[in-house]
């Protein structure tokens, strides 16, 4: 019977244990995921292949991240003659606002893009987070 004092710490302890864990699940870790590229704004025309003169989409879903978070995306062109493909052609810098689910980048042509190979690498707080290739024909 000396135990029976316990069941309620022990009750406590584990209800406390359970609310923990229960908290965990629901917020979301940081992140980004579903990347893929379009033509549009809106993200309808979806394509990894363009044409020298469209501009290029990236979108991506986000969840759990704070106000101010950091997003990079970095691009490049992989086999132009004349343009080192380790050093990217553009970066695009967004800082996230309140209450956002999916965030894109755009890059335009000056006049026309070479045709070829491309990657756009996407960075969240200075972490890449994903790529995706494509081309242009």
């Amino acid at each position: 019977m000396k135990y029976k004092r316990l069941y309620p710490i022990l009750f406590a302890v584990v209800a406390v244990l359970i609310a923990s864990l229960a908290c965990t699940a629901l917020s979301p870790t940081p992140g980004a995921s579903n990347f893929y590229m379009a033509t549009d704004s809106e993200g309808v025309n979806r394509t990894t292949v363009f044409s020298p003169t469209d501009d290029f989409f990236i979108f991506f879903q986000v969840a759990g991240i704070e106000v101010g978070t950091k997003f990079q995306s970095r691009w490049y062109a992989l086999d132009i003659e004349g343009i080192d493909s380790s050093t990217p052609v553009e970066t695009i810098d967004y800082v996230s606002e309140a209450n956002i689910g999916s965030i894109y980048f755009q890059l335009s042509p000056f006049e026309s893009w070479d045709p070829g190979n491309y990657r756009v690498e996407i960075y969240m707080n200075d972490a890449k987070v994903g790529e995706q290739q494509f081309s242009v024909q």
